[in-house]
């Protein structure tokens, strides 16, 4: 096998695995959309009893996405206000999340 045979065969198995990271991504996306909240929703979930959705996105690691998201929130402040503070929701943690009002 020569030097140019090992790169072009490198260059398509990447093309490959491009490919499916951007359908990864495109399905993750795709169930975003379908969630029952959207950001700036006011919700409750396991870590705090009111907060509000500031981001939901697909979970990357390096970069290539995993097929989870990951959803950052704002908790209340003790007057019931939006923080500025930043909580990272994975897993079990955002299955929990409940819409308020």
């Amino acid at each position: 096998m020569t030097k140019e045979e090992l790169k072009a065969k490198v260059a398509k198995q990447q093309s490959i695995i491009n490919d499916a990271n951007n359908k990864i991504r495109f399905e993750v996306k795709k169930y975003i959309k379908s969630l029952p909240f959207k950001v700036g929703d006011k919700v409750s979930c396991s870590r705090c009893d009111v907060c509000w959705i500031e981001t939901i996105t697909p979970e990357q690691y390096n970069s290539y996405y995993t097929g989870d998201i990951v959803i950052r929130i704002n908790p209340a402040e003790k007057d019931g206000t939006r923080s500025n503070r930043l909580f990272v929701l994975f897993g079990m943690e955002i299955d929990s999340i409940k819409k308020i009002d």
